[in-house]
């Protein structure tokens, strides 16, 4: 028997690297100040990723709903522009053109908010100190 065994405590029933190993990997995921209590816990990190996972996911469908005006209006434009040069006439095809126009441009303005909503949700939410950010930040 080692001669520093205390006979009067319980042996860990834990291996102390494994301890050491789960210290470690906790302080590198979620900062030096992991193991003293500071607020730092992984149901802050999960948040924060889901928040930042549904953040990403409404850049991207933003992103598919621009794409998909604009394939709408541009075919609605090329028709338009057809039909004027078929029919030798402006009206009603000019109207056409125009509203094919406009929701292009609303779809990107519509993307632009989302992506910028979005980002900023992501950056506003709630972190754990741990993670380096704290409220506001």
């Amino acid at each position: 028997m080692p001669e520093d065994d205390d006979v009067n405590s319980s042996p860990s029933p834990v291996n102390q690297q494994i301890l050491d190993a789960v210290t470690s990997s906790t302080g590198f995921v979620f900062g030096p100040n992991a193991g003293n209590g500071s607020a730092a816990n992984a149901g802050t990190a999960i948040a924060y990723q889901k928040v930042a996972q549904a953040a990403a996911l409404a850049v991207q469908d933003a992103t598919d709903y621009q794409r998909n005006v604009l394939s709408i209006s541009t075919a609605a434009q090329g028709k338009a522009l057809a039909m004027m040069l078929t029919e030798k006439t402006i009206n009603p095809y000019a109207e056409i053109l125009l509203l094919a126009m406009i929701a292009s441009i609303g779809a990107a303005v519509t993307a632009g908010t989302v992506h910028t909503v979005a980002a900023e949700v992501a950056k506003d939410f709630p972190t754990s100190p741990a993670l380096g950010k704290s409220p506001g930040e």
